[in-house]
């Protein structure tokens, strides 16, 4: 399945590693962030589907990445280390639009690492 912009999906999971389910639960995620508003949103559901991407990019960032053949990987991977830096995330006193903000570039990260693993995979079978 493609989309508008030619971009694969992030829901054609052709995981090797990971189980299919994971990555149809990540890929659901990821779309349900990057489908949320701010002024719908609830400080409480941006906290939680953070915590739930953060959860999915740890797990994800202890696959194999192909790193050792790509440069744009290794890039990706130092970006999503520094995004995901304790010091960086949102704290309980961050006003809610930065926090959605947070939300909303960890889903995009999320994306690349998902589609970074399922390329890697595709191109190993």
């Amino acid at each position: 399945m493609a989309s508008m912009t030619g971009e694969r999906s992030v829901g054609e999971a052709q995981a090797g590693c990971l189980p299919v389910q994971l990555v149809a639960s990540f890929s659901d995620t990821v779309d349900k962030v990057l489908a949320m508003g701010l002024s719908t949103s609830k400080r409480e559901d941006i906290d939680a589907r953070t915590h739930e991407l953060i959860g999915y990019m740890t797990r994800l960032q202890g696959e194999d990445l192909g790193e050792d053949q790509s440069r744009d990987t290794l890039r990706l991977l130092g970006l999503v280390e520094k995004h995901l830096a304790t010091s960086n995330r949102p704290s309980k006193r961050t006003q809610a639009h930065e926090a959605f903000n947070y939300m909303h570039d960890t889903a995009v990260f999320a994306r690349a690492l998902l589609l970074a693993y399922m390329t890697n995979k595709d191109s190993a079978s």
